[in-house]
């Protein structure tokens, strides 16, 4: 029974939900604005959330103008006595455009840009310590002492997040196709890994 009280709390940390950034942008209907109406440093997974600064008075739009190719495009109505907000999640990495419709000519127009700050080579060279190994593998790594149970994330060349989870002794990636997969470990410092899968 005491046995069972352990394993309980532990099953709910490991399959909890990892958690993103919420980001809010403003709806302000007396001087027609988005604030910020240019928001940076979104990354996958994260939430865009409008909120009124104000009680709408007139009728507002959050449309999607120019977004990333693939990303799912978005037209919300804000009219009054509205007081919840929209909430969008990006799946794309690149710049996302929105209008107000309605006034549009007011210079109601925003923006956020996806980045994946994670997998930035420039700004975060890759980590030369053996934080997982084998690798290269085809079926598990094993996540060094220095880095077990921490949060991590794998990706695809193309920036697509495939897996995550807390890393642990032994863990399963066989269901990953052979090629490269940047592996992000959220320690103190983020660790940035090229895991090749045979």
């Amino acid at each position: 029974m005491i046995k069972n009280l352990f394993i309980i709390p532990l099953f709910l940390l490991v399959s909890s939900p990892l958690k993103a950034t919420v980001h809010e942008i403003l709806v302000w209907d007396g001087y027609m604005q988005f604030l910020p109406s240019n928001l940076t440093s979104v990354q996958l997974g994260d939430t865009i959330e409008w909120h009124p600064l104000d009680i709408p008075t007139m009728v507002h739009t959050i449309t999607s103008t120019n977004i990333p190719l693939g990303a799912t495009p978005f037209d919300q109505i804000w009219q009054a006595p509205l007081d919840t907000f929209f909430r969008y999640i990006p799946t794309k990495i690149g710049t996302h455009e929105y209008v107000c419709t309605p006034h549009i000519a007011n210079g109601m127009i925003g923006n956020f840009t996806v980045e994946d700050i994670n997998l930035s080579i420039t700004n975060n060279p890759f980590s030369f310590k053996p934080a997982v190994f084998p690798n290269p593998s085809n079926d598990y790594i094993q996540f060094s002492s220095e880095f077990n149970n921490l949060e991590f994330f794998i990706y695809e060349l193309s920036g697509r997040l495939v897996i995550s989870g807390i890393s642990s002794f032994n863990f399963d990636i066989s269901k990953l196709n052979s090629g490269i997969y940047y592996l992000v470990i959220a320690a103190s410092e983020p660790e940035k890994i090229k895991l090749i899968i045979k």
